[in-house]
């Protein structure tokens, strides 16, 4: 579905709580440059107020503000961590319903990142190469993402070698998913700096004397019957932990009752959210998303018995071609940077919900999991700010692909980041929105004068009474 035109933005669209800041509502395009010296009302409505009727003008903040160089500037002080409708009336008349939210002060710091940290290429079970596998993601507008092939750490190095000398917008983390021979229990490395799966491949002997020691100190609180899965799970997770990267549980509930079946029965997978082994648990995934309820009904339990472990959503995408998976299945982190080390450090923090969506871009109807503070804002992220970025991505996925086949230069990529990131740093207020300049302006006027000179039509039609302006 493509995206709705709006004749007007509003830059920052996030801002610092209970503080005085600037605030531009500024024309998308040139037709709709406000009015110069004209007076346009402006109301502000909380939408986590708690007011007894919200259609009462008294709980609404209305003010005027005189337009000039064709938007409008104000301060204001935006009240607590919420969400809010700015609406814009000219002579009576709507024209602009807009959003923003304000923040409190630690989250305001972060800037939210959407990644998938499951996925394969066709150096496992896949059918993308891995270098246009990055290309794709950031095509459909998302910040980071790892390569997890099947006991497979190597095809990540492609994707850093093939953009080595590129300025990318999108971050690649290193990774695989790690199966151990004679267990169904699947864990997604994330973010370590060697193979955790080469171990038992290439070093049978080290593997084997490791596993031993696991097996011998399996805690006696775990049933007999779960002991060796156990110690396996546990010998992951550590390895891991050493490579320096984490260990992340997914899809527990692969294939229940099926002859080829990876299912994690409840019991062994509340030991594995309680043991505190591993660092995120993939509460939405997309090998099985029929099943997602069940492990969002895993991980509310858990959380019920004093769990609080962090929480990922992931495609586990192999084709992309399903859209009931990718790119509908992911996870918001709230980093303090794009870099490889700060989102990681947000997930294990616990700074990240889970995604689970239908649809397209801007018809998208998502699900959020995590804490209340992060859903809520993610909420507003996912139908304002998502759909947006990821319209500006698309030229940038579908260039990276064509660097990687030789056909354009590494400047064009670049070029277009350069584009993203302006919008990125106005949208969250690290930067002045662009305004109108004075050619535009001037430009502007003459078309107006022309078209007020023109005959009165509306259609097909000439009117004798007088079509009003459209702003």
């Amino acid at each position: 579905m493509l995206p709705m035109p709006t004749n007007y933005s509003i830059f920052p669209a996030v801002y610092p709580a209970d503080k005085d800041s600037e605030v531009w509502i500024v024309p998308s395009e040139r037709a709709f440059l406000m009015f110069e010296g004209e007076e346009y009302t402006v109301t502000v409505i909380g939408v986590d107020e708690d007011v007894p009727e919200r259609k009462d003008p008294k709980h609404h903040n209305t003010f005027t503000v005189k337009a000039s160089g064709g938007v409008l500037n104000f301060k204001y002080t935006f009240r607590g961590e919420q969400q809010h409708t700015v609406i814009v009336n000219y002579n009576e008349k709507n024209i602009a319903k807009l959003s923003v939210y304000s923040l409190r002060e630690d989250l305001y710091a972060l800037t939210p990142l959407r990644g998938d940290l499951h996925a394969h290429s066709y150096r496992s079970d896949g059918n993308r190469d891995p270098a246009a596998f990055l290309g794709h993601y950031r095509e459909q507008g998302y910040d980071f993402t790892t390569l997890s092939d099947h006991n497979r750490y190597y095809p990540g190095g492609e994707i850093d070698e093939t953009y080595a000398d590129v300025k990318l917008g999108i971050t690649h983390i290193q990774g695989e998913e790690v199966h151990v021979p004679g267990t169904p229990i699947h864990i997604v490395h994330v973010g370590g700096k060697s193979s955790v799966a080469q171990i038992y491949i290439d070093n049978s002997e080290e593997y084997q004397a490791d596993m031993a020691e696991h097996k011998a100190n399996v805690p006696a609180s775990v049933p007999e019957k779960y002991s060796e899965r156990y110690a396996m799970a546990k010998w992951v997770c550590d390895s891991v932990h050493k490579a320096g990267g984490l260990a992340i549980f997914p899809h527990p509930y692969w294939m229940p009752g099926d002859s080829k079946s990876f299912n994690v029965c409840d019991e062994l997978a509340m030991i594995f959210l309680k043991d505190g082994m591993f660092d995120a648990f993939e509460v939405i995934g997309g090998i099985s998303p029929k099943l997602n309820n069940r492990q969002v009904a895993l991980w509310c339990e858990a959380r019920a018995e004093g769990v609080n472990i962090p929480v990922v959503g992931s495609s586990d995408v192999h084709a992309m071609k399903d859209v009931s998976i990718y790119p509908n299945n992911f996870t918001v982190a709230f980093a303090k940077s794009r870099s490889e080390e700060d989102i990681l450090a947000a997930i294990k923090s616990g700074m990240s919900v889970a995604v689970e969506s239908q649809g397209y871009e801007y018809d998208r109807i998502c699900r959020a999991y995590g804490k209340l503070r992060l859903v809520s804002y993610a909420r507003f992220l996912l139908e304002d700010y998502f759909p947006t970025l990821q319209r500006i991505c698309q030229g940038e996925g579908v260039a990276m692909r064509a660097y990687a086949m030789g056909d354009v230069d590494k400047s064009v990529i670049e070029c277009q980041v350069e584009v993203t990131e302006s919008f990125k740093e106005r949208y969250f207020g690290r930067k002045a929105p662009k305004l109108p300049s004075a050619e535009i302006i001037e430009f502007e006027n003459r078309w107006r004068e022309r078209h007020c000179e023109g005959p009165i039509t509306k259609g097909s039609l000439i009117y004798s009474d007088k079509v009003t302006r459209q702003i």
